[in-house]
């Protein structure tokens, strides 16, 4: 079993996976590269980006769920669009119609990453059984990870990527090896240093929430119209 993490970035997803006490990492551009990237292979990932959509008859919630867990990081949960306004491919349209279906606009934020979102969702729908995507939030796994204290600093300063390696360390000491090795050999214009810490972090709680101590985060509305699973993955150190 492939135990891997996935963040987005500009040059469009950066992977990292570990099996066998082993990581590698791979730089994507589509997330349907997946399937033969991991070809005959079985794989599960946290990946940092919304699962399970709003639609005229659903409201996803879980959001505000988030929210709540992060406090002083809460800003770092965007909205995500409902499922029309996330396949519209004029930002103004999209926002028109996240306005009619759910009530409010879209941010920038996450106009951003929109058609992330719709690649995700596109692949979940086509049932890629071998490889599972699961929803999970890099903040939310730090706070797990550091026995559900938050990590207030900012990953965009020195500070606070320190305060995590450090803390992933405790868990797999040899990992500023892979760290480094993606530093090296990318460029930062495609792969900015918290990329590659998150997708490392998502990485981490997979393989030690695998196969049975996977924790979620979820409310009452669990599963949205195209019955997708509505519920953000983390491994929860302090069980």
């Amino acid at each position: 079993m492939i135990l891997g993490g996935i963040d987005g970035c500009k040059y469009g997803w950066v992977v990292i996976t570990k099996s066998q006490s082993i990581f590698q990492y791979f730089l994507i551009k589509k997330i349907e590269e997946l399937t033969e990237l991991f070809k005959n292979q079985k794989a599960r990932f946290f990946i940092d980006i919304p699962i399970g959509l709003s639609s005229r008859e659903f409201t996803r919630t879980v959001d505000t769920r988030l929210r709540s867990e992060l406090g002083p990081r809460s800003s770092t949960v965007f909205n995500a669009p409902c499922r029309p306004a996330a396949y519209e491919s004029d930002r103004q349209k999209a926002k028109e119609l996240n306005i009619q279906i759910e009530g409010k606009s879209l941010s920038e934020q996450t106009l951003n990453i929109k058609d992330r979102i719709q690649e995700v969702d596109k692949f979940i729908l086509k049932n890629n059984a071998a490889i599972e995507l699961l929803e999970s939030h890099p903040e939310i796994c730090f706070k797990y990870l550091n026995h559900t204290q938050i990590i207030h600093s900012k990953k965009s300063d020195k500070t606070g990527i320190r305060q995590r390696l450090s803390l992933l360390k405790k868990y797999e000491p040899g990992l500023e090896k892979i760290y480094n090795k993606i530093l090296e050999e990318t460029k930062r214009k495609d792969v900015k240093r918290d990329d590659s810490l998150d997708a490392l972090c998502l990485c981490i709680s997979n393989a030690l929430a695998y196969p049975d101590q996977t924790s979620y985060i979820e409310d009452l509305n669990k599963i949205d119209k195209r019955q997708i699973p509505i519920k953000v993955a983390f491994y929860d150190s302090s069980t």
